[in-house]
């Protein structure tokens, strides 16, 4: 929340460090660009083998499971029933004074780019959090944000297993089966936490909404089955 209050650094007033609450703009160049598709397969025999297929600017050589300069081997699909869902990505490799990273952009912007090009780069706490390259803007959420999840699902289950000690008188009930559950529950809850502060699509909201719903009716469920 400071981060989505800063302002962008006045110049010559500071860098943005730590102890000061403004986003920094630097120059930056682009070194390397890649692409490909990170999938999923799902099937009841045979199982997956690699399973991301990336194409980089910078060359380098194809190997089963990494990359070096870019390039990986793609996975192959060998038996099973199931189905294989893929999402292509794009990226690029930017540097800039003191730092660089990888940073997820458009397929247009991935186009029109090259490596040598000039980009601005927003640093909050010497972390990037926005890219200005070919005419594009690109925004990227701190990791304090995606940590949040993380700290509102323990919550969640500190506040459970307080509630269940209170209610049962024995702690020691929290290892039973339908308890379980409840970390499916810490999940949804956080989830939904961390997108009503800072904000989600509304699919993602339905999809949350269904997944702590259906981790509830299951606790709920398995304690009345016994």
């Amino acid at each position: 929340m400071a981060y989505r209050d800063a302002p962008v650094c006045e110049a010559g007033s500071g860098n943005g460090s730590e102890d000061e609450a403004c986003v920094r703009r630097v120059r930056g160049t682009v070194l390397d660009r890649r692409t490909g598709e990170h999938c999923t397969t799902s099937g009841t025999s045979g199982g997956t083998s690699g399973g991301v297929t990336t194409i980089g600017g910078g060359g380098g050589m194809a190997t089963a499971g990494g990359s070096t300069g870019g390039v990986v081997a793609g996975g192959v699909s060998t038996g099973g029933g199931g189905g294989t869902t893929c999402t292509t990505y794009h990226d690029v490799e930017v540097e800039w004074p003191g730092g660089s990273a990888w940073l997820a952009v458009g397929s247009a912007t991935y186009d029109d780019v090259e490596a040598g090009d000039r980009a601005e780069v927003r640093l909050w706490r010497d972390e990037a959090v926005g890219l200005k390259v070919a005419g594009r803007t690109h925004s990227y959420a701190p990791s304090s944000q995606s940590g949040v999840s993380w700290w509102l699902a323990l919550g969640c289950l500190i506040l459970a297993a307080g509630a269940w000690g209170v209610v049962s008188g024995r702690l020691s009930g929290l290892l039973a089966f339908p308890n379980f559950g409840w970390l499916f529950v810490a999940a949804g809850v956080g989830w939904l936490g961390a997108m009503a502060l800072f904000g989600g699509h509304v699919l993602v909201w339905g999809f949350a909404i269904v997944w702590t719903g259906f981790a509830v009716f299951w606790v709920v469920g398995a304690w009345r089955d016994g």
